[in-house]
């Protein structure tokens, strides 16, 4: 795609080329090489997503390998209120008091991170919680976790249900698509984080409270820098609000969160 870019000299004159890449990434990564800051990167085609799709950084997607993909971890701290959007229901009132913290390091498989296609496609599993695509209200459950930062549709899931879901496999198979292969390799990531958590001493539904508590952190990370941009915006240069903007959104990217595009 070709890519509008804008930067000023030290003389204070405003220019505007045109480069050919792969992403929004790839242009101020190149202009970085050569000391070039730029104020402004658009597509040339005028289009909406200007190489972004709603926030989150768009990449070749015939490149994608998701045995390979670059994953991110999970939050290393949970905060934030508790949500009553989703839910694992149980039989019991008696939790481990012992039970550790969901993975509160780096992790080193595809667990949870922005899928990458088309967004028509991942909208819609967002918005049907990915229904279509798993037939267990487990795997459905944990599919409305999978993405940092996005919340998704209502579903109160059964212990036994989770349970049901931990003793079988999401099959990839051939003529999925590449956004199907993305939200399944994450959710069986997820079960086997589950499973960890579990055999050290924690419970189903404590599993999915902590699910609820990194969800909630997710999101109030996401809307607590999307108004601190908001803010700087009218307050700043157009080269300091670059600066800050692509700072603000390496936060987000580091935690696996959308990215925040340039209004």
């Amino acid at each position: 795609m070709k890519y509008t870019y804008a930067y000023k000299t030290s003389d204070g004159v405003r220019h505007e080329e045109t480069m050919n890449a792969a992403s929004r990434e790839e242009v101020f990564t190149a202009l970085r090489a050569k000391g070039i800051k730029a104020i402004k990167v658009v597509a040339a085609d005028g289009s909406k997503a200007n190489g972004e799709i709603r926030g989150i950084r768009k990449r070749v997607v015939a490149a994608i390998v998701i045995a390979v993909a670059a994953a991110v971890g999970a939050i290393a701290y949970f905060g934030g209120s508790r949500s009553k959007t989703n839910s694992i229901s149980s039989t019991t009132s008696n939790e481990n008091s012992n039970a550790i913290a969901v993975i509160e390091t780096p992790s080193q498989d595809n667990t949870r991170r922005q899928v990458i296609g088309d967004v028509a496609i991942i909208e819609k599993g967002i918005r049907n919680g990915w229904s279509d695509v798993f037939e267990l209200e487990g795997d459905r459950f944990l599919a409305s976790f999978a993405i940092p930062g996005v919340k998704a549709g209502q579903r109160n899931t059964t212990e036994k249900e989770f349970a049901t879901a931990l003793e079988n496999k999401c099959e990839i198979k051939p003529n999925d698509s590449i956004e199907v292969k993305q939200i399944k390799a994450m959710v069986e990531g997820m079960k086997e984080e589950a499973r960890r958590y579990i055999a050290a001493g924690g419970s189903i539904v404590s599993y999915g409270k902590r699910l609820t508590e990194r969800q909630d952190a997710e999101i109030a990370i996401y809307e607590r820098i999307k108004t601190d941009l908001e803010k700087a915006h009218s307050s700043m240069s157009e080269d300091e609000y670059m600066i800050y903007w692509e700072k603000r959104n390496d936060e987000l990217r580091n935690l696996g969160i959308k990215t925040i595009g340039l209004e």
